[in-house]
Order: C-alpha cells, then sequence, then structure tokens
C-alpha cells in the first residue's frame, strides 16, 4: 500500500544534491527498542558501506551525550562530533526505519534514524535538505504507513505528484522586535547549537521567527527545532530574527546574548563577530 504523502514543494532548495539517497540506504529494524542499539546498528550499515571506520561510533555516543539529536514527528538524526570526522571515509546517510519506534530518552520516540556521516562541513546541507522534506504536517502519518524502502525514499525525496502545490504565505515583516546576528560557529548551526537556539526562544511568550539572509530561506518557527536546523546556516551566515509579543525586546537581547556566546559552543569560533539590532 502506498504511503499518503503530506503536501510539500516540489523541490527541495538548492537543486544541486549533496547526496543521493537510494533504496540500498534505507532498511527496516523492528527489533531494536532503545537508543544505543540503534546507534549501533546504523553506525554498522555505514561502516559495511565503507562510510565510515567502526571508531565513528563512539562519536556518535558522544554526540547524543551532549546533546539529543532527535528532532521531533518521530526523526532523528545521529552523527558523529567535529573531533570524530576522521573516522568519516566518506560522505553518505544510512537510514534505518523502526516502525515499533526507539525510545530516544526523555519520552522521545523515533520511528525513523538518519545517520550521517560527513567529512567537513557537508552535514549542513544534509540536514537541511532532509529537515526541509521531514519538517511538513504529515510526514510522521506517511512513514508509519510505509510499507518498503521505495516508499519511505518517496516521502524523503518529497515527491508528491498528484498533489497540489500549497500557497505560500508571504511573511510579515510588522513586528515588535528584531534582530540581525552573525553566526560565529566554526561548525555552522548544527543540531546542538540549534537546540540551544530553541531552548533560548522557548523561554520567551512572543511568537518568534527566523530567516537566513544569506541563503533566502524564508521565515521559520523559532521554536520548532527542525525548522531551526532547516536553515542550513553556516559560519558567518546572517540570521534575522523577528518577535510579536509582550516580552519581544527582551527576547531578542536574550537571542542577541546566546549568539554572541556561540550558542552554547564558546565565542572563539572564529573571527565573525555577531551583529545585532532591536527595534
Amino acid at each position: 500500500m502506498n504511503p499518503v504523502i503530506p503536501e510539500q514543494d516540489h523541490a527541495i532548495p538548492d537543486e544541486k544534491q549533496a547526496i543521493a539517497l537510494t533504496t540500498g540506504d534505507i532498511f527496516f529494524n523492528r527489533d531494536v527498542r532503545v537508543k544505543d542499539d540503534a546507534l549501533t546498528q546504523v553506525a554498522n550499515a555505514m561502516e559495511k558501506a565503507t562510510l565510515i571506520r567502526a571508531d565513528y561510533l563512539t562519536g556518535m555516543r558522544d554526540r547524543e551525550a551532549q546533546i539529543s539529536t532527535y528532532l521531533g514527528n518521530g526523526i532523528a538524526i545521529p552523527h558523529g562530533t567535529p573531533q570524530s570526522r576522521d573516522a568519516v571515509l566518506r560522505t553518505g546517510v544510512k537510514v534505518m526505519v523502526c516502525p515499533q519506534g526507539v525510545d530516544w530518552g526523555e519520552g522521545q520516540i523515533a520511528r525513523l534514524i538518519v545517520a550521517i556521516a560527513a567529512q567537513d562541513n557537508e552535514h549542513l546541507d544534509i540536514l537541511r535538505r532532509l529537515t526541509h522534506v521531514l519538517s511538513h504536517d504529515g510526514v510522521q502519518q506517511a512513514l508509519e504507513s510505509a510499507a518498503d524502502a521505495q516508499d519511505v525514499l518517496s516521502i524523503l525525496e518529497g515527491r508528491t505528484p498528484d498533489s497540489p502545490q500549497p500557497a505560500k504565505a508571504q511573511p510579515a515583516r510588522q513586528c515588535d522586535a528584531e534582530g540581525t546576528f552573525t553566526l560565529i560557529n566554526a561548525h555552522g548551526l548544527h543540531a546542538r547549537p540549534s537546540a540551544l537556539l530553541v531552548k533560548t526562544i522557548k523561554q520567551w511568550q512572543s511568537d518568534i521567527r527566523i530567516e537566513n539572509l544569506d541563503t533566502g530561506s524564508g521565515l521559520v518557527e523559532g521554536k520548532n527545532l527542525m525548522k531551526v536546523v532547516s536553515l542550513g546556516a553556516k559560519q558567518g551566515h546572517r540570521l534575522h530574527v523577528i518577535a510579536n509579543g509582550a516580552d519581544a525586546q527582551q527576547a531578542i537581547a536574550a537571542i542577541g546574548r546566546a549568539f554572541e556566546t556561540g550558542l552554547g559552543e564558546g565565542n572563539g569560533s572564529e573571527q565573525h563577530a555577531p551583529e545585532a539590532g532591536a527595534h
């Protein structure tokens, strides 16, 4: 039975493909139920495909110890730390589908586990492409009804041959406060700093949205981790943040401080200083 794939844009931004997924990169595992076992299984699959050396698994475990790679919607994106990149032989992705659900900690259940091996900062492009598709409403339901690797591949590629295109909302530029901040993190806005940014934003009642001025991403919800990761921000990119609400000014100030300190990764991440302003 073919899954019902949610409506989404026909093309993932930036048509030049960083990776090309095939059905051979996708496999089902209906037995694994805990995170460490899942990490071992996907690491074994990547090692067998000569994407990584065996010690990359240690980097994946270290990343989870720092901050969970669970994104929401039943999706986790385990990957190694920057220090483990020398264990990456070539860039690639392995996707493990677990309909029974894997306990990813803190009550989070992952059913789609996208393991990433990337050299340099290629993982940012991979994350941006995947999260652009996976953040759409209805993806989790579509994945739950996927019967085989081809169904899953169709979802990951965002193929919607018979679906009408949803109208794109024009972002409102009116706001109570705003700021533009230059990302100083040497490894970009990967999962860890994204999570810390979202945590900072969630402390405020205001509606807060973010856009990447350097990629023309459009505004996304600042309290949605998958949407923030989908910005694909790299070091030096300018992120424009707008806030609407009673505490908008305080929120922008706090977000600015978070950027200045490197979103939990220190403020010595190279030479790009943040540029900010609130109105």
